[in-house]
């Protein structure tokens, strides 16, 4: 038995009320006596805030509000890499030419609001805080938009300042020396094929996509796989050809081979976290 509800966390003070809306909306306030929580934060210790909302709770008291019988807070992209070992192959879909996957870690990753990085390694989901990472000098535009965001904002770009909403409007604003445009991102994406600086923004955010995903399947040595998902993934990979990103991916002068057998998959599923709780689930009734 499943309850889907979606609030909007502004419209909340705490995150205390939004559990009691949200179980007595359902009516579960005597049936649910544990649970399982993602949260867009690093989870250290008893007090949570989130990056990108200026909220916090206390996992203490929110155990002893509504879940007596236990409480796990992973960060949230954490929580969904679990998905991996259950996500169906249809909702799987190869970038380039498939591979056969090898034994090795695989990593999600979750370009949105920010940018989300975890690992999964031998059934154990790591999480990382990779999407702060500053982007390295490379090719020409990427360079420039580097030195155009140091310029503006007084600091080096990470990888989550670009690859993210967020990122999407600075470089369309990049492209056409107008920072203070009024386009949605969702325009942006979607003008791709009649304007250039839509054109522009969406190719060379796919170029330091391309970047992160190869820095990172390089350190985790993700030989598993690398999976990307979310809605800003989907948008950004329509109407382009996946033979391309795949020839980024694997441009390295020192590994290209190890890059060529790593499989890449865009992720079409939409429940990962939910998929991910019941693996949670599965391997703790295991133990």
């Amino acid at each position: 038995m499943t309850h889907t509800s979606t609030y909007k966390i502004n419209d909340f003070q705490s995150l205390n009320d939004l559990f009691s809306i949200y179980l007595n909306e359902n009516k579960l306030t005597q049936f649910v006596k544990s649970a399982i929580i993602g949260v867009a934060a690093p989870v250290i210790g008893d007090i949570i805030r989130f990056v990108n909302t200026d909220l916090s709770f206390s996992i203490k008291e929110i155990r002893s509000n509504f879940f007596p019988e236990g409480l796990q807070v992973l960060n949230d992209v954490q929580l969904q890499v679990y998905s991996l070992n259950r996500i169906p192959n249809d909702s799987l879909c190869a970038i380039g030419k498939k591979k056969n996957s090898l034994e090795g870690p695989k990593i999600l990753i979750v370009p949105g609001t920010g940018l989300g990085l975890a690992a999964l390694i031998d059934s154990k989901a790591i999480a990382t805080e990779a999407g702060h990472i500053t982007i390295p000098h490379c090719e020409d535009e990427v360079s420039e938009l580097i030195d155009d965001y140091i310029k503006r904002k007084e600091r080096k770009p990470t990888f989550e300042d670009i690859i993210s909403g967020k990122g999407i409007s600075y470089i369309y604003g990049f492209f056409s020396n107008n920072p203070d445009h009024s386009i949605s991102n969702r325009e942006i994406l979607k003008k791709y094929k009649h304007d250039q600086y839509c054109q522009n923004t969406k190719e060379l955010l796919l170029k330091i996509l391309s970047i992160f995903t190869r820095q990172s399947a390089l350190i985790w040595g993700s030989t598993g796989g690398v999976y990307l998902s979310g809605s800003l993934v989907k948008s950004l990979f329509q109407d382009i050809n996946f033979d391309n990103f795949r020839e980024m991916f694997e441009d390295s002068a020192t590994m290209k081979e190890l890059l060529i057998r790593t499989p890449l998959y865009l992720i079409r599923e939409e429940n990962l976290a939910f998929l991910g709780s019941l693996e949670i689930v599965k391997n703790d009734y295991k133990k």
